[in-house]
């Protein structure tokens, strides 16, 4: 089924994925000119990373395309080991959630990543 958004009974949102046991939250950031903060759950282990991110084409009937750009991955070190792994999930988790939590108005997502990442 993969990644779904969904909204928790204390009115926050989250990112899920409840076959593979992992969910995306946000968890902080995102005023001006600060990245935005996430925490990534993967079947009980934190990742926390920060990402920017950036709209183009900004045309409410035809949708924007949005990028986000992850500066930073706090993980366990044998998760970090599994880079490739690591930053499928994210950038899958990303994709989903899309921003504020909807796809709605999103026509193109890329995901990218700092080159010390």
């Amino acid at each position: 089924m993969g990644f779904v958004n969904e909204r928790l009974e204390n009115h926050e949102w989250q990112t899920i994925d409840r076959e593979r046991g992992i969910v995306l939250k946000r968890i902080g950031g995102g005023m001006p000119q600060e990245p935005f903060e996430f925490n990534l759950n993967i079947a009980g282990e934190n990742v926390n990373f920060s990402a920017n991110h950036k709209m183009a084409n900004l045309e409410k009937e035809k949708g924007y395309d949005l990028e986000w750009k992850v500066i930073v991955i706090y993980a366990s070190p044998h998760l970090k080991q599994e880079k490739i792994r690591l930053h499928g999930l994210i950038a899958e988790a990303l994709d989903a959630y899309g921003f504020a939590s909807s796809r709605k108005n999103v026509k193109k997502l890329t995901v990218t990543f700092a080159p010390n990442v």
